[in-house]
């Protein structure tokens, strides 16, 4: 079996769960694992013995790239002639046909650079990317160089004193799903939201329900994880519910979107495993007061609905309204994934337990 050196990119704090993902689906597939973070992603790159392909189903990746070259920086004009001599792209390009096919017509090709530039470098971003169009242009003088919608893309990605070379595999699907028809404003991301499904440890039997659903992305990702008993939600609002339910089709069933007051749910005492949820934060409720009124009401309503030893991850920047909150329940908190890049705003995952009494 070929080692193939990978690596995928999540939002800035999934990394770690994606770390996770990755060993539980692939075990000892799986290898030399290392992390790194690019501005508000995270980099986990891997020695891969098995099929490609199957990394399709990862959940919370952004993207899954067919790692080159990773090249030292000293700063000099001398690394654009190092960055500019890039490795024999045919295995890349072998497996990048595996997840896309062939181009129709002629090949088009772009390079994306992530850096921040700093004061120790005596070039600019720029040149570091007309070094690496340079060098494919000699490689494959019939490829078309062009600023969007190419058929090959090759990211340059800064970490420190080093810069990433890579061929990105994979396109949006991945990252944005096929399933979101209907989007609201500010809605969660569908990697973001695996990652809180990751969290609460799917089990086939679970009765899972996300009380605050939006649009139904984290129900969705919950059906999409694995088998379960029932996934349920839903939203104060009206014209979300059409929308979680416009997202749903006739897809992943059993599963239950209601119209509802998530300080009300009008579900059975202890009858709920799962819960994953995005409540209101930041901005999005109108006062402290009333985001604090909100969590206490839907936590203790979570609390009466769970069943013992019962998992509950939330995504929130409110820190003090959890923490006051859940020290009016019996849950838990066991772990606590901090500083998520989530829309240009920062969050973090807590993970709370009812343990058994």
């Amino acid at each position: 079996m070929i080692v193939t050196t990978l690596y995928t990119t999540s939002f800035k704090g999934i990394g770690q769960i994606t770390v996770r993902e990755l060993r539980f689906c692939f075990g000892d597939r799986l290898y030399r694992v290392r992390t790194d973070r690019v501005r508000d992603y995270d980099l986990v790159q891997f020695n891969y013995r098995g099929d490609p392909l199957a990394l399709r189903q990862l959940g919370t990746v952004e993207d899954v790239f067919f790692h080159l070259a990773d090249v030292p920086l000293s700063g000099e004009r001398e690394d654009l002639n190092t960055i500019g001599e890039i490795p024999d792209l045919i295995p890349a390009l072998n497996v990048h046909r595996q997840f896309n096919g062939l181009p129709r017509g002629r090949t088009r090709y772009r390079v994306i650079v992530q850096a921040s530039m700093q004061g120790w470098q005596s070039y600019r971003r720029n040149q570091m990317q007309g070094a690496v169009e340079r060098a494919v242009y000699r490689r494959f003088p019939k490829w078309r160089l062009v600023p969007d919608d190419a058929h090959v893309e090759l990211w340059l990605q800064q970490t420190g004193r080093q810069v990433r070379l890579g061929l990105r595999l994979t396109d949006r699907t991945m990252r944005h799903r096929t399933y979101k028809i209907a989007n609201r404003p500010a809605s969660l991301r569908p990697t973001i939201a695996r990652a809180l499904v990751q969290l609460t440890r799917p089990e086939d039997g679970d009765v899972f329900l996300d009380p605050m659903c939006g649009a139904g992305t984290v129900m969705i990702e919950r059906a999409l994880a694995g088998r379960y008993a029932l996934v349920q939600g839903g939203d104060i609002d009206e014209q979300a519910v059409a929308d979680a339910l416009e997202n749903f089709g006739s897809r992943h069933k059993p599963r239950d979107v209601y119209h509802w007051d998530a300080r009300q749910l009008p579900l059975p005492d202890q009858s709920v495993d799962k819960v994953a949820t995005n409540p209101p934060w930041g901005h999005q409720v109108g006062s402290v007061f009333e985001l604090r009124a909100l969590y206490a009401s839907a936590f203790a309503e979570i609390d009466r609905v769970l069943r013992p030893n019962g998992v509950v991850a939330i995504l929130s920047s409110e820190w003090n309204a959890i923490k006051d909150a859940l020290a009016q329940t019996n849950l838990t908190p066991i772990e606590q994934i901090k500083d998520i890049a989530v829309l240009g705003r920062r969050a973090d995952i807590f993970v709370v337990q009812k343990f058994a009494v």
